[in-house]
């Protein structure tokens, strides 16, 4: 498991989201994640809305649904069909989200954090990490095509290697329970 920062400050709500994004396309993970308010907490934020981008500083927090992203710094991405992109920066900035109902928690990390939202695309670089149903991915950089339910990972360096740790498949027993292989 991929711990999380605790945020033991109370922070205050900086922008109200809901003028600067409007109705989002956006379709986060699971359906009902999407249709969710984002709420933000971070020490500054910054908002330049001809760029159509919110830039939140300082132990910033991005939660929406299941989703929960802990950063150094997040900027937010948009245009007039809603947001398109998150990044998120940190040693390490940290993702969190269940993907696909009953199949628990995906927790990710890296130097940097870009999430695509139309496409569903995460893209961790820099010491990445991604955990999904205990399966480890580990490298310098990670994709991950949630729709499609891929995981690419790759290694910069010639001297650097790609980590991994599979889980075996789980077998149904009589009761219907999933029991390991």
């Amino acid at each position: 498991m991929i711990p999380m920062r605790n945020n033991g400050t109370t922070l205050a709500h900086l922008f109200s989201l809901l003028l600067m994004l409007g109705s989002s396309h956006s379709s986060f993970a699971l359906p009902e994640d999407s249709q969710q308010e984002i709420r933000i907490a971070s020490d500054s934020a910054f908002m330049d809305k001809i760029q159509g981008q919110l830039v939140y500083s300082g132990n910033v927090e991005m939660i929406q649904g299941t989703l929960n992203i802990q950063a150094d710094r997040i900027t937010l991405i948009r245009n007039d069909d809603g947001l398109q992109k998150v990044i998120a920066e940190g040693k390490p900035a940290r993702y969190e989200q269940t993907i696909i109902a009953n199949e628990g928690t995906t927790q990710a990390y890296g130097d940097t954090i870009i999430f695509h939202t139309a496409n569903e695309e995460l893209t961790l670089l820099k010491n990445a990490g991604l955990e999904k149903q205990g399966n480890v991915f580990a490298g310098e950089k990670i994709v991950y095509l949630m729709k499609e339910q891929r995981i690419k990972a790759d290694s910069q360096a010639s001297d650097e290697r790609i980590h991994m740790v599979i889980q075996p498949k789980k077998e149904q027993d009589s009761a219907g329970q999933g029991t390991k292989k």
